[in-house]
């Protein structure tokens, strides 16, 4: 009636591959320095650039926060990202709205950040918010070894 069970000889590979990636990113999000490219393009990307990336023609309050010119360009007085400041940034105080007109990701787009992603823009901000060009554009460089 139900038939045979088959175990998937693969199955415990993708746990274990799983499982590391989860330690990775814990351990990304928890590292002392942040890393515009590892830690805050994906976020901005996932989250805010269908808006406020670099389709003109898509763009919503003439805001671009792909490039640093954009996102600490003042806009009716108003600086999206101040570095070093959170009080002086409205991104700061649009992702920890509670006011549906204000807040950001707008609710309609069915995206939200975790709680994990605002700490990082915090820190990111706090630290003073450094961009760095698209990672297809920097020359590869080694890292240190980890220390065991």
């Amino acid at each position: 009636m139900f038939g045979k069970l088959q175990f998937n000889a693969s199955a415990p590979k993708i746990g274990v591959a799983v499982c590391w990636l989860l330690i990775a990113a814990v351990a990304c999000a928890n590292s002392e320095t942040l890393e515009f490219n590892r830690d805050i393009r994906p976020i901005l990307s996932d989250k805010c650039f269908a808006c406020h990336g670099f389709d003109a023609n898509e763009r919503k309050a003439d805001l671009r926060l792909d490039t640093p010119e954009g996102a600490y360009a003042l806009n009716d007085g108003i600086q999206a990202i101040k570095p070093g400041d959170l009080d002086d940034s409205e991104v700061w105080h649009r992702i920890t709205s509670i006011d549906a007109d204000e807040m950001m990701p707008p609710p309609e787009s069915n995206k939200h950040l975790t709680d994990i992603e605002k700490d990082l823009l915090k820190r990111w901000i706090e630290s003073g918010a450094e961009y760095q060009l698209h990672w297809a554009f920097v020359a590869p460089q080694k890292r240190p070894l980890p220390q065991i």
